[in-house]
């Protein structure tokens, strides 16, 4: 391997496709701006329907058939106004009504709230109605208690208090290691399909690929220049997503319904130096076994729509383990860490926790860097086959 020769390769590879408009939307565009403004619709949209619910069936009211006026009195401490219908499931069907109330007699009486699942208006009208009927309850027994002169005390024999031992730090790493894993991955997959593509099969396309190889570059040379340009290209996609979704999820203004411990855990970053290095140790071999995988399986398309086709069910087959690594309940074992994709998510979820195990960590990145080693050498044998880079 000549230095100065991989040099040029890689400098021509990196003009070529910051020249390329694609490759600037799959690596720059979607992450810097298309992730943030996904975050803020998201969430505006969101709070805009609970308002819009609220204010809905504040409009419409709730149906009610009820004798007892104190339940009436505590359904109109709702701020939901109160109506009378007679068919009360076929008024919440037809969404006449927010929602209803039915009142059947028996001991004890039954009071049956209607309710339709499917509409967010129904849905919170019924939280509402639920909440209120509660407090009405409650009231009801301490009155009755205190008339028996029963202490009112006897309802709260104990109380329960749920201490989280987990702290904010952990936490955070909880919520952040299940989202970061699989979104780093599949774009480390996505983010450095178009450069690949552009590579190998552009190359052919544009008939630049014979000049190429007729250069004093060996092919080993050209194969090791063009994918190490792939990684510059994959692992710049990371960081940039890292970095977007760390700002966008930091600064973003949550509903006031959420509870402060939610919005402590997205304004704690478990992003301190040891935890970076560990996180970047693990995904530059996966940025070499990504970029080999997909330059081997560019190099048998004859044009840019073929490497498309080919390389997009890629994307699919990394979603599952990557998705399946960030979520919670897995131990992950000696055995496990040697399944390629899932083991780096799943031990990026971990080193977020600050709870990943030093041994399983190195039986991952040894794994990972015999898989990225054996797609490399894979790669260079298929640049090697003629029948391969000249397929018609």
């Amino acid at each position: 391997m000549r230095f100065p020769v991989l040099h040029a390769i890689y400098r021509k590879e990196m003009l070529d496709l910051l020249r390329d408009r694609r490759t600037l939307l799959s690596m720059v565009i979607i992450p810097l701006i298309v992730f943030p403004l996904i975050i803020q619709v998201a969430l505006r949209v969101t709070s805009r329907i609970e308002q819009r619910a609220d204010e809905e069936a504040k409009t419409l009211g709730i149906a009610v058939r009820i004798s007892d006026p104190g339940v009436r009195d505590a359904l109109a401490k709702t701020g939901i106004p109160l109506v009378e219908r007679d068919d009360l499931p076929a008024s919440v069907e037809k969404k006449s009504v927010a929602a209803a109330v039915e009142e059947i007699p028996g001991t004890p009486a039954q009071v049956k709230i209607y309710v339709d699942g499917s509409n967010p208006t129904s849905s919170a009208a019924a939280d509402k109605i639920r909440l209120a009927l509660d407090d009405f309850k409650d009231q009801k027994i301490r009155g009755s208690l205190s008339n028996s002169g029963v202490p009112v005390s006897v309802l709260t024999p104990f109380t329960v208090k749920r201490t989280n031992v987990a702290g904010a730090r952990k936490m955070a790493g909880s919520v952040w290691g299940t989202m970061l894993p699989y979104l780093l991955l599949l774009l480390m997959f996505t983010g450095g399909m178009y450069p690949i593509i552009d590579m190998t099969a552009g190359e052919k396309e544009r008939k630049t690929l014979e000049s190429f190889l007729a250069s004093p570059a060996t092919r080993q040379e050209i194969v090791f220049g063009k994918t190490f340009a792939a990684m510059t290209v994959i692992l710049l996609t990371a960081v940039l997503t890292l970095g977007s979704m760390v700002y966008s999820l930091r600064n973003v203004q949550l509903n006031p319904r959420a509870g402060a411990e939610m919005k402590e855990m997205m304004n704690t970053i478990p992003l301190d130096p040891h935890t970076i290095t560990l996180i970047a140790a693990l995904l530059l071999p996966m940025a070499i076994f990504a970029a080999s995988v997909m330059f081997t399986i560019a190099l048998f398309a004859r044009s840019f729509k073929e490497g498309q086709s080919y390389l997009t069910p890629l994307a699919l087959v990394v979603i599952f383990p990557a998705m399946l690594g960030g979520l919670p309940g897995f131990e992950l074992t000696p055995a496990l860490c040697l399944i390629p994709i899932f083991n780096a998510s799943m031990m990026i979820r971990s080193v977020l926790l600050g709870d990943a195990s030093m041994a399983n960590f190195a039986v991952t990145l040894g794994a990972n860097l015999a898989y990225a080693a054996i797609a490399f050498v894979i790669a260079a044998r298929m640049f090697d086959r003629e029948s391969v880079l000249f397929r018609t």
